[in-house]
């Protein structure tokens, strides 16, 4: 495979990955500042905006590559290398100070801390912070606008009577 058609395949690659997260962290955001009844935060989401930036690397390389040479991308690439881990060093220390800052704003607010892992999160990845009147957990489908009855098998969802 030729050095443009890795490029151009890179470049792809980080266009709809990048494009895919930062569309995802808008969504994402937009929830957390909503400030609705129930908010599930989750550190991880301010990592979403740092996809772009990891995967613009190796399109920097292959770029090189194709205009340069491979042992002069390589020596070109250490440089970008000393940028490359600085930006990861002040993505993660700021998201840190957006998880601290967020989290006491919420406080602030009033909401309260679940002590319940949220419905759909793997345990430790988020935290579900509700107002006072809300219960914890009380997501499910009756606050969705449904009737709150949740068949539990095909056939229950069927109308099929079990013997």
């Amino acid at each position: 495979m030729s050095a443009k058609r890795r490029f151009l395949g890179n470049v792809i690659i980080w266009c709809v990955s990048s494009l895919g997260s930062l569309w995802f962290a808008n969504d994402a955001f937009i929830e957390l500042f909503g400030f609705g009844n129930d908010i599930v935060f989750s550190p991880i989401v301010s990592a979403l905006l740092m996809i772009p930036l990891i995967l613009l690397f190796p399109c920097i390389y292959w770029y090189m590559v194709m205009r340069y040479g491979e042992k002069q991308a390589i020596i070109k690439c250490k440089k970008t290398n000393r940028i490359f881990i600085g930006l990861i060093g002040v993505f993660i220390v700021t998201s840190v100070i957006f998880s601290f800052m967020y989290t006491s704003t919420l406080e602030s607010k009033g909401y309260v801390k679940c002590a319940a892992r949220p419905d759909g999160w793997m345990p430790g990845m988020a935290t579900e912070y509700v107002l006072p009147p809300s219960v914890c957990g009380g997501r499910g489908l009756a606050g969705k606008g449904s009737s709150g009855y949740a068949p539990t098998t095909f056939s229950q969802s069927q109308g099929v009577e079990n013997d």
